[in-house]
């Protein structure tokens, strides 16, 4: 893959790419598809009903396990 160089790249790639719901770390959360990989995960800290933090991931070695399912356990 080619890396974005231009703030508009990196804006039509975003918006052609498929952002699928997610609970990352108890928080709410978008991953990113690029070329059907993740690309970025991005986090939203929630207090009291404001966003008091985004947590952006992109480093590949640990975004590698998101793409395998957890089971949940109760």
């Amino acid at each position: 893959m080619a890396p974005l160089l231009a703030a508009s790249e990196l804006a039509r790639a975003a918006a052609a790419a498929p952002l699928q719901p997610a609970q990352v770390n108890g928080y709410p959360a978008l991953i990113l598809r690029l070329a059907g990989k993740i690309d970025t995960v991005v986090a939203v800290r929630i207090d009291d009903g404001l966003i008091t933090g985004l947590y952006a991931v992109r480093n590949p070695d640990k975004l590698s396990h998101m793409e395998r399912e957890t089971a949940l356990h109760r």
